[in-house]
């Protein structure tokens, strides 16, 4: 079930709400974290029921050894349980890849046979790996097993995250009233919902067929308009698909009162690559960080194994995108890209030219430099193979000529690209257009951005308007969701999967 899908929209969320209204101001809250369980249930089973004993599984594994290491805090049963998701992950996702290897090395025909990956395995089971160190860690000591069902299935975030932590999400459940309706939280919630379904619908949605005609024509060797045209558009394809889910995850949530941590910020505005993963897939990047990157070594052995965990860390992340080598590639240029990017500040640190601040120009050089670097990196992340990625690359360089008079791209895409990169670029994102609302979770482990921080200094200060935001909230929800809740409709059942759904 898609959130921009009608059965969505209109069924199931009304439905959902109610019901955990309803119930908690009836029985508590454990009654509405019982309703709230069942629906995310329901929401994951909907795609493919068989799938649901297989998430029902791994959360009874996980919570059982999570219970006996907080008895016994014991690295091999540590390793057993991380060993478990991961055998989860190795089977389901990348059996067929690994068998595939091992057919190239050996000679031999081996299959995996057909096996289906199950929908947002890599999320749960990372979330569930994050879980079980944290019990080691001795930063979990609730035990309580609804709150560790709903802590993993809770149906906003379970599909493409944020990867949250344990304790990041069930204190919020623990407060008595944490279900019961809160109107200035309902609109703040739908407001949020309908800016990211706007986002889906109409901008990555409204792209995604120019990219869908140049990489399905790779092979062909695009000219050079169309190459480009082409790689744009996934470009901001997948931009605005990710952020639309995000804004999605966190307005869904703090329609049930509970707040999320933010995944997603700007990250086209940023002037360094470095900066770029700090923006893109926030929750990923720290898992990354934290339970890969530091325990190889991080930056305490020296420069040089830095740089070999740096790489060995975006191989991994590449290849936790798919099991495909374009997708192994894509993670090793951007361990690249993250190798020259903390050269260059050991030398401007080196050098004292990190004193000087930057000037416009240069930022925006920086900006535009970072751009295209990430843009390239698509063309592999997109294609299906490597022969395909290259094609598009050579077109994009000139090397198939420039093929206007041929071009597969209609002239409108070229506005859409002009538009969408003026979104990206000028305009303020969610989290600073909902600033003095706190729309995210914010503490010490998660600060919140500097723009966000002025957003909400600015909106503050905006008088009445600003500070009772949620009396006209309501009538920006009736408009911008009867506009996107009308192309919803007249779509149907044309609505294009999120992106992320397929990791």
């Amino acid at each position: 079930m898609l959130f921009s899908s009608q059965e969505f929209i209109f069924a199931f969320l009304p439905l959902t709400v109610i019901a955990a209204m309803a119930v908690g101001w009836l029985a508590g809250r454990a009654g509405a974290l019982l309703v709230l369980l069942a629906a995310s249930l329901v929401f994951y089973g909907w795609w493919n029921p068989a799938y649901l004993i297989l998430l029902l599984a791994s959360i009874a594994g996980n919570y059982a050894v999570g219970l006996a290491l907080m008895r016994m805090r014991s690295k091999g049963l540590l390793a057993l349980a991380v060993a478990f998701n991961l055998g989860l992950i190795a089977y389901f996702k990348y059996a067929g890849f690994l068998t595939g290897i091992a057919n190239d090395a050996l000679g031999t025909g081996w299959s995996a046979g057909g096996i289906a990956l199950p929908l947002a395995i890599s999320f749960f089971t990372f979330q569930q790996i994050a879980y079980q160190v944290d019990v080691y860690q001795g930063k979990v000591t609730d035990r309580n097993f609804l709150h560790y069902c709903l802590f993993v299935s809770f149906f906003p975030q379970l599909i493409a995250g944020p990867i949250v932590h344990h304790r990041e999400v069930v204190p919020q459940y623990l407060k008595e009233t944490v279900f019961h309706l809160r109107l200035a939280n309902l609109w703040v919630g739908l407001a949020i919902f309908v800016i990211g379904l706007y986002k889906k619908v109409v901008f990555a949605d409204g792209i995604a067929v120019y990219a869908d005609t140049v990489f399905g024509a790779a092979a062909g060797g695009p000219g050079f308009f169309d190459a480009w045209a082409g790689t744009l558009a996934y470009t901001f394809h997948i931009y605005f698909d990710f952020s639309a889910y995000s804004d999605m995850a966190i307005g869904l949530a703090r329609i049930f009162n509970i707040k999320l941590p933010m995944n997603f910020h700007s990250p086209y505005k940023a002037t360094s690559i470095i900066e770029f993963w700090q923006h893109w897939h926030m929750t990923l990047s720290r898992f990354l960080r934290d339970y890969l990157y530091i325990p190889l070594g991080g930056n305490r052995k020296g420069p040089t194994r830095r740089y070999v965990n740096v790489m060995v860390t975006m191989l991994l992340g590449g290849l936790w995108h798919g099991a495909a080598w374009t997708f192994v590639f894509w993670g090793g240029l951007h361990g690249a890209y993250l190798a020259v990017n903390h050269g260059w500040r050991a030398v401007k640190r080196r050098f004292g030219l990190d004193r000087r601040p930057p000037s416009a120009l240069g930022r925006g050089v920086s900006r535009l430099v970072t751009f295209l670097a990430v843009v390239i990196g698509w063309g592999f992340f997109r294609a299906d193979s490597f022969s395909d990625a290259l094609g598009v690359l050579s077109g994009m360089a000139g090397l198939n000529g420039i093929g206007a008079a041929t071009s597969i791209v209609e002239p409108a895409a070229y506005a859409w690209l002009a538009v969408l990169l003026g979104v990206v670029w000028l305009m303020p994102n969610t989290q600073e257009l909902m600033a003095d609302q706190d729309p995210v979770l914010e503490d010490e482990e998660h600060p919140l951005p500097q723009s966000v921080i002025q957003a909400r200094e600015r909106l503050s200060a905006g008088g009445p308007i600003w500070k009772n935001r949620p009396l006209w909230l309501l009538p920006f929800i009736v408009v911008s969701g009867a506009v996107v809740g009308m192309i919803v409709l007249y779509r149907g059942a044309e609505t294009a999967d999120f992106i992320y759904f397929v990791f």
